[in-house]
């Protein structure tokens, strides 16, 4: 990091601007890297810089259990015969009868997770013999009762409680909203509050359709949970540029503005990230080509400089603007194409 005295008050600059600023830019005869705060590079990083979620370590158990869906399906849904399934989310309570989070006793580094009394919700989407959507229920089963008299309860396949030690290096993640923090699992599911992983330890899960009566309205399904611990980090990786979004066409013969918007390219923001490496072109770019120089990327000039309007003086990329081209004399035909989820019978 650099530091300068502007007036009474530090300015601490970043490495990159630091590294950037030196020698003022592109402007000054190709011997200095391109003032990024001026006018910032565009193009595609040979490495990309990204904080990234890890996984430093990861176990996992299957359950297995019948359970009443709790719809008569002979009744209520009579042309069903197949169904599929797949875990939204599952909720827990903490304590004796739950999850316990416990540090190993001269093992600073790892914890040793009880789990107990999970009640995981599915979504079971019931077909027809010839694989017709009809409906979708969303029963729920208890995983590892905490009583021994609960229906879904099996001492082999789906006992009261498991206990699992898992390496966690850099700690728990707590619930910070009572009198005292306390440290919990993240579950990762489907649902809108919980599609989403977090620093510390992370509970995800899938399910299989071992078994479907129609008969007697139940199902016997077997569940994979998987414990992990996982922290955000940053990472430099190996880039092959950006995604290429496909782009679906509704042209009609109009040439108005909007028209030939709707008929043009995407937009994209074609600022390059930073990678935190050397930067391109401080000198030449490994093939002869000095900054500044037209075989140099930069955000001047080239597809990266087409605007419509004035930029205060940021080309280009931070605009966010395009050049639209005209549109054809003979629209291309709409082509669409869709995706239908597999499905298997139960």
């Amino acid at each position: 990091m650099g530091k300068c005295k502007c007036g009474s008050k530090p300015r601490i600059v970043s490495s990159m601007v630091q590294l950037m600023n030196q020698g003022g830019g592109s402007g000054n005869g190709g011997n200095s890297v391109q003032n990024v705060c001026a006018n910032p590079i565009c193009g595609q990083p040979k490495l990309l810089s990204l904080f990234a979620p890890l996984i430093y370590d990861e176990i996992g158990i299957n359950l297995c259990t019948t359970f009443d869906i709790g719809t008569d399906i002979a009744t209520t849904y009579p042309t069903v015969t197949n169904a599929t399934i797949k875990v939204i989310g599952a909720t827990y309570e903490y304590g004796a009868d739950g999850v316990l989070i416990e540090a190993i006793t001269g093992q600073p580094n790892c914890y040793v997770v009880t789990l107990s009394g999970i009640t995981v919700q599915f979504a079971m989407n019931l077909y027809d013999a010839a694989c017709r959507l009809v409906d979708t229920l969303y029963p729920t089963a208890v995983y590892l009762p905490p009583d021994i008299t609960a229906e879904t309860y099996d001492e082999d396949t789906n006992p009261t409680s498991v206990e699992l030690a898992i390496f966690a290096p850099y700690g728990l993640s707590y619930d910070t909203t009572g009198a005292a923090p306390a440290p919990i699992i993240n579950d990762i599911g489907f649902g809108s509050e919980n599609n989403m992983v977090r620093q510390g330890l992370n509970l995800y899960h899938m399910a299989k359709l071992l078994d479907f009566s129609t008969d007697d309205s139940t199902a016997t399904v077997g569940l994979t949970l998987v414990l992990q611990s996982l922290y955000y980090a940053g990472y430099q990786v190996t880039s092959q540029g950006r995604i290429d979004v496909p782009k679906g066409s509704i042209i009609t013969p109009d040439n108005s503005d909007c028209m030939r918007f709707v008929a043009g390219d995407l937009l994209d923001l074609a600022i390059k990230p930073l990678d935190l490496s050397e930067p391109p072109c401080p000198n030449h770019d490994g093939k002869g080509n000095s900054a500044g120089s037209s075989n140099c990327p930069n955000c001047v000039g080239g597809s990266f400089g087409n605007t419509a309007s004035g930029n205060c003086g940021v080309n280009g990329a931070a605009d966010n603007t395009v050049v639209i081209p005209g549109i054809p004399d003979t629209p291309p035909d709409q082509e669409v194409t869709t995706e239908t989820d597999n499905t298997t019978t139960g």
